[in-house]
């Protein structure tokens, strides 16, 4: 990936997802941010089968479709939820939204670009990157980011990865089809082995590869945006 294509895609994806936040409530109806992701909250779960506390990374927030549940999940608990957004903007309305729902003394949110967040060492129970690791500038990027995110996990914690892959738009008004302007749009078979060599000491909860296709309005063009999606859960057992 050239420096001019990374900073092509990621003005693209941060204007789409401005406006989006823009125009979309949080869990508005017929939106992606209708309700958390289900196997974020499946994950969630299955951490407090053995404790009642946890520290939560909710790296690529946005606004908090998956950080605010998270917290209020955690209600009346000793826990604390960061919300990691690259836009000022969202983690402003993550803010907004936790004080809104009454949950700002569990939330924190801060703007800060994933790829270069510092992710201290031992840290959290739970890591929850959706839709956000492939915003990241390279292969060797997106490693650094994993490896970081594993070292900053404590015994028992778990992760919960999605990410898009094989990203292609198609425009809906024309047909063409075009391969995606992303970040980092790598294969899903490659991807999927990446995390799996990278979690290789771990307990691998899921694995799980499914078509998407998305409506969205990108660049002044109205697209289907089409993905291989991967979900990825994995247990660190020591």
């Amino acid at each position: 990936m050239t420096k001019e294509h990374f900073e092509e895609a990621r003005a693209s994806e941060a204007e789409y997802h401005q406006r989006f936040y823009e125009d979309n409530d949080l869990f508005e109806q017929g939106t992606w941010m209708a309700q958390p992701g289900a196997v974020v909250m499946e994950m969630l779960e299955r951490l407090l089968q053995h404790r009642r506390d946890a520290q939560v990374l909710d790296l690529g927030c946005g606004i908090g479709r998956n950080t605010i549940p998270v917290a209020e999940r955690l209600r009346g608990t000793r826990s604390r939820v960061i919300g990691v957004d690259l836009l000022e903007d969202a983690a402003a309305k993550l803010k907004k939204n936790a004080a809104e729902f009454d949950l700002q003394e569990l939330v924190e949110s801060e703007a800060a670009d994933v790829e270069h967040y510092l992710i201290e060492a031992d840290t959290y129970d739970y890591i929850i990157a959706c839709s956000a690791l492939e915003h990241t500038s390279s292969r060797s990027a997106l490693e650094k980011v994993l490896d970081q995110m594993k070292r900053g996990t404590r015994v028992g914690g778990i992760h919960c990865i999605t990410m898009s892959t094989d990203v292609e738009e198609v425009d809906r008004v024309t047909g063409e089809i075009r391969k995606g302007l992303i970040e980092l749009n790598l294969a899903q078979q490659d991807t999927m082995k990446l995390l799996q060599r990278h979690y290789r000491e771990w307990n691998i909860l899921i694995e799980q590869v499914v078509p998407q296709s998305i409506e969205e309005v990108k660049d002044g063009r109205s697209i289907d945006f089409r993905c291989s999606l991967i979900t990825f859960a994995a247990q660190k057992i020591r």
